[in-house]
């Protein structure tokens, strides 16, 4: 019995000690890596790179091959007769087989594209009014586009793009810092969690000692039995809090492991050095620094610029604009399909298109009015993001404050209720107190704990939230 009884308590305690252990660190490092928030993050940021990707190889030349296997035509068609000189139906159609291939290349710097064109096809011909006849034909023709005097909208599509990407990854750097200091504060709430079981555990154990001592004292005629019944309840009490403490615990580490993308059945313990070490701010900086970097400040910029080459677009709209067509080709038709590669016809145009816009009541004026309410919007929006911001700022600073004045303050506190507890319990020892005097001493002492550990806690977690909305590293 004796040798299970040592199988099982090695085993249990190999168990033990083979439990991984995270610092915060580790936790925000495996976060960073696996956590639903990092990688819906890096699934946005591959979108607006593969739409930067498309945009810029669509600026490359396109070629496109086209069949048609058959084209087949056959309808009753209205035509006149010379021979009864009226118009009479008569069945026609046509077979044709052909190929098309295509070759676009935009000119960015000009709005332009040039397009070289190549197609080749044989067809049947057949009616009830005249004999079936087949040909060939084969075309070949190089030709541009030019817009004139009008928005670059090749130009602005790439613009905006790239722009989209760079706020991407803005966004994405601050979904980054989000995490972090969500890693942070979870854990560190854990922690303090994790901090109150341990201190409810050691209220429990001195409750029972003071209780034990109390009816000792009772058994003996010393006290009265309601000095007794007082810690016997204070006890019971203390038992409760700690069975709450190990369930929140239970319950906050469930959601850290949601947090960090790990499985709810994964077992680990976390530690952490909780030394408190006062760290100098200077808001001016932090001000400066998140007014220069904060990522959502540096997107609405760029909105601003967005807004304001969308007013450009709109307004070029209605404004004169020209078009020049060209195009220079050769061709030829022949019954015989060898003959339609030689002595080639030209094929050739020129068109020039100047289109002035005369009236449409108003509508683009409208318009352009609405994109520059827009502009107008943008940049009310920017103003007022910098005034949330540097309140932002100040509000982070005041509460790293406040938290570091409470550890100040509430470190020596802890002693003195430590001290002042052990001497209670002594003179309750030694019959000077009563139970119920020792029990608001166990109170003063377990709240002083709590009360230091939340204010370490609260002061790390405003000094994350600070370094995260300054985007400034304060800690060396």
């Amino acid at each position: 019995m004796r040798f299970w009884f040592v199988v099982i308590f090695l085993f249990s305690a190999f168990q033990l000690s083979a439990q991984k252990v995270l610092t915060i660190d580790e936790a925000i490092n495996i976060a960073l890596e696996k956590s639903y928030g990092i990688k819906s993050a890096e699934y946005n940021l591959e979108v607006s790179q593969k739409n930067l990707e498309a945009v810029k190889l669509g600026l490359f030349t396109s070629i496109n091959l086209e069949f048609d296997l058959p084209n087949y035509f056959e309808s009753l068609s209205s035509q006149f007769n010379p021979g009864t000189g009226k118009e009479e139906f008569f069945e026609i159609g046509n077979t044709r087989l052909e190929g098309r291939l295509n070759l676009r290349q935009p000119i960015i710097f000009t709005n332009g594209y040039i397009n070289l064109t190549g197609s080749v096809f044989g067809r049947d011909q057949f009616g009830s009014n005249f004999n079936n006849t087949r040909d060939y034909f084969t075309n070949l023709n190089i030709s541009l586009y030019q817009p004139l005097f009008t928005f670059n909208t090749q130009k602005a599509s790439l613009e905006r793009a790239e722009i989209r990407m760079e706020k991407a990854q803005r966004s994405y750097n601050k979904a980054e810092l989000d995490l972090i200091y969500q890693v942070t504060a979870a854990f560190y709430r854990l922690y303090e969690a994790k901090e109150k079981v341990k201190i409810s555990k050691e209220k429990v154990s001195q409750t029972e000692e003071s209780y034990n001592t109390a009816f000792n004292k009772f058994r003996a005629g010393l006290i009265a039995e309601v000095e007794a019944l007082q810690l016997e309840v204070d006890l019971a009490s203390s038992k409760n809090e700690l069975l709450n403490s190990e369930r929140g615990f239970d319950e906050q580490l469930n959601d850290f492991k949601i947090l960090i993308g790990l499985p709810l059945n994964e077992n680990f313990d976390i530690v952490s050095n909780l030394n408190y070490e006062p760290v100098p701010i200077n808001i001016d900086d932090a001000i400066k620094s998140a007014l220069e970097n904060r990522p959502d400040l540096l997107n609405i910029k760029d909105d601003i610029y967005l807004s304001q080459l969308t007013v450009e677009e709109v307004d070029a709209n209605r404004s004169i604009k020209a078009e020049l067509s060209a195009r220079y080709g050769i061709n030829r038709n022949d019954p015989q399909f060898d003959n339609i590669f030689h002595n080639f016809l030209d094929d050739r145009s020129v068109t020039f298109t100047l289109s002035v816009p005369v009236w449409d009541w108003g509508q683009n004026a409208r318009e352009v009015e609405s994109a520059e309410a827009n502009v107008k919007l943008t940049q009310l929006y920017f103003q007022n993001m910098n005034e949330i911001i540097k309140n932002e700022i100040i509000s982070s600073v005041n509460r790293l404050n406040s938290a570091k004045s409470r550890v100040e303050v509430l470190s020596k506190s802890v002693e003195v209720a430590e001290k002042s507890y052990m001497i209670s319990t002594e003179r309750f020892k030694s019959g000077t107190i009563t139970s119920f005097d020792l029990s608001q001493m166990q109170i003063r002492l377990t709240e002083t704990r709590l009360n230091s550990i939340s204010a370490l806690i609260d002061y790390q977690i405003a000094l994350a939230d600070l370094e995260r909305k300054a985007m400034k590293k304060f800690r060396h």
